[in-house]
């Protein structure tokens, strides 16, 4: 998988260097967005799980969304998580929180209970050492970076390594993504999720 990863490197290289090459500072990398929120509390009892960040637009203003979920560590197979309860939102370009908004699973469109937690039956985390796991959360920010750019500034544009580059998106994010969560995700960042499958056909 590692070298897989290695090998659509070049590819992804290229179209940060010939498509964005007058632009490609215009927004912060993703890999900073989790740290301008701060350093987050261990996920104890009474501590927060944070979401990987969620590309969104809302009123034709393209933002950068982060979920925070009430979670707790026990030992059980699977982590303990709740619905999130907060999004923060962040400007692309600046990084600098826009607002904090309190959230319930019917701003998501989804019926769970908040007093619940929430079902996660497959965890292909556990899989990843800690090691691989944070490798490949860095490309999937390496990605993130060059897709977002292209979904906000010439989001028509196609081309084979683009089309590689989406398709390893998918890959990782279904690989480090918190299963119980890709609905809010999906529901979050609708918009730019459908832009990347269909980019990735």
């Amino acid at each position: 998988m590692l070298l897989m990863v290695a090998g659509l490197a070049g590819g992804a290289s290229i179209i940060r260097s010939k498509s964005m090459e007058n632009s490609k500072k215009r927004f912060k990398s993703f890999a900073e967005f989790p740290k301008l929120l701060g350093e987050q509390d261990p996920p104890l009892d009474g501590g927060e799980r944070r979401s990987l960040p969620v590309p969104a637009r809302r009123q034709n203003q393209f933002l950068i969304a982060i979920m925070s979920c009430p979670a707790s560590i026990r030992p059980d197979p699977v982590p303990i998580m709740w619905p999130p309860s907060e999004v923060a939102w962040l400007d692309p370009t600046s990084g600098k929180l826009i607002t904090s908004v309190k959230v319930s699973p019917a701003d998501f469109g989804q019926t769970h209970s908040v007093n619940k937690p929430l079902k996660w039956e497959e965890d292909k985390q556990a899989d990843i050492s800690v090691e691989s796991f944070l490798d490949l959360e860095d490309r999937l920010f390496a990605l993130y970076d060059v897709l977002f750019e292209i979904w906000a500034t010439n989001p028509s544009t196609r081309s084979s390594a683009l089309q590689s580059a989406a398709r390893e998106f998918l890959k990782i994010f279904d690989q480090i993504s918190e299963p119980p969560l890709r609905p809010y995700y999906d529901a979050l960042g609708r918009e730019y999720f459908e832009w990347v499958r269909a980019l990735a056909k």
